[in-house]
């Protein structure tokens, strides 16, 4: 049953590359889903709306991110600040200082009525308080998930839509800074404009926001629990009951021995003897319904667990490749990894990304390689696709299961790395990687 979504807008920066993919519904982006998980229904496409600035029309946000990066340096005559800085203040206290966020995207729940023309009002509004301009918007009601995969009925839908900010004040060159009174203040206008009821504070619930995956995941653990705990009243009651029909038996076993030896004036304990039999039924009725109940909540609470263990895998798995898993490649992989320092390097480079979590590892997009180690990645892997005779998307397939199997990745930090070593292979990195060889050939 789908329950009334509550106004909220959840901004963080923006992964610029990813959201791209994810707002446009590209047919690459769309083929790597996994269909298993459900969560993007092509049918319903037709649904969602895009705005775009004028200005921004047909400018990437990957240009408009570089046009930012010249605009700061003419207005302050410093470059921009895009990784977190340590310093020393005058206290001899160690701090950080952030990097800059130029372009940030905020999450927006809408409701199945919520228009174009409502968002806008909603950004016009946030710009002129704060400064802060909407490059892009995109309504999205394809998204949801099935509450019973093998049920249509189920669909659960996901009105949302995502707001593409650009957080920088052109005039002075410098990041607008909003405190805590401000982002709840934007909570607030996005309740007042779009005619929802606004979402509990985080300073009244101390709750964080959820990410899609990890509500639906909580959504069905807390109904597990709530099947649990009427299985296990249920099974009280059934105790309780079994222990009444088990007294009511005993019970009338006494009253037919004394039948046997009273005469007919104990006719009135014979009928009492009959009220129990009645009784007796009837509580064992009962008995047999609450085993019926039982058994039941118990089918009910395997089905959520075992589509709870499904939405697991389905969410966090990355399809094994090839036969790796035989033991004689396994023991040449690990041979090779022993005695080539390059490798070890390439493969430690790998792991230390897939530990290091969002954005545990700074730059303009987000979670991201150094810059020697996409230059020894690359270097490598063109390496060994040349002495293989295989592509760099099969050395990149053996570099992600390497360095997997040798750290005992879980599924999340399997996904994570496999994307960024194949965005790799693919020569996202290949701009940077230039640079680097360009300042080591000086």
């Amino acid at each position: 049953m789908a329950t009334t979504a509550k106004a909220s807008e959840h901004i963080k920066p923006c992964n610029i590359s990813q959201s791209e993919r994810h707002n446009r519904r590209d047919a690459d982006y769309i083929a790597s889903l996994n269909p298993a998980m459900l969560y993007i229904r092509r049918d319903l496409a037709h649904l969602n709306e895009v705005y775009v600035a004028p200005d921004m029309e047909g400018v990437s946000l990957q240009q408009h991110y570089d046009d930012i990066r010249i605009m700061v340096k003419q207005k302050t005559g410093r470059a921009m600040q895009e990784k977190d800085v340590k310093f020393t203040d005058k206290k001899g206290k160690q701090r950080v200082r952030q990097g800059c966020s130029p372009i940030r995207e905020g999450v927006v729940n809408i409701k199945p009525d919520t228009t174009m023309e409502d968002l806008l009002r909603y950004a016009e509004r946030v710009h002129e308080r704060w400064g802060i301009r909407a490059l892009q918007i995109h309504i999205h009601k394809d998204e949801g998930h099935y509450e019973d995969t093998n049920d249509p009925a189920s669909w659960e839908p996901n009105y949302h839509a995502h707001i593409i900010w650009d957080w920088m004040n052109h005039d002075t060159g410098k990041s607008f800074k909003l405190n805590a009174e401000d982002m709840s203040a934007i909570q607030d206008l996005v309740a007042e404009t779009l005619d929802m009821q606004r979402g509990q504070k985080k300073s009244e619930t101390g709750i964080d926001h959820l990410e899609r995956n990890d509500f639906i995941i909580q959504k069905q653990e807390n109904k597990k629990k709530q099947l649990q705990e009427e299985a296990k009243k249920a099974a009280a009651e059934k105790e309780e009951a079994d222990a009444e029909v088990e007294a009511a038996k005993t019970e009338v076993a006494d009253l037919w021995k004394e039948h046997d030896y009273l005469t007919s004036a104990n006719r009135t304990k014979a009928e009492r003897s009959n009220r129990l039999d009645l009784d007796i039924r009837t509580k064992t009725n009962r008995s047999q319904s609450l085993d019926c109940t039982i058994e039941a909540k118990k089918q009910e609470v395997g089905k959520l667990s075992a589509k709870a263990d499904e939405k697991l895998r389905d969410f966090y798995t990355i399809k094994e490749r090839g036969n790796w898993q035989d033991p004689m490649f396994f023991a040449m992989s690990a041979y090779i990894y022993r005695i080539d320092e390059g490798l070890q390097f390439c493969i430690k480079a790998i792991q230390d990304f897939a530990y290091s979590g969002f954005g545990g590892r700074g730059g303009k997009h987000g979670d991201i390689f150094r810059d020697n180690e996409s230059y020894a990645i690359m270097h490598y892997m063109k390496m060994f696709a040349e002495l293989a005779s295989a592509t760099l998307k099969q050395v990149a397939d053996w570099f992600v299961w390497l360095a997997s199997t040798l750290g005992r990745f879980n599924a999340n930090e399997l996904r994570r790395a496999d994307h960024e070593v194949h965005d790799i292979a693919d020569g996202r990195y290949d701009g940077r990687i230039q640079k680097f060889q360009q300042g080591i050939s000086r």
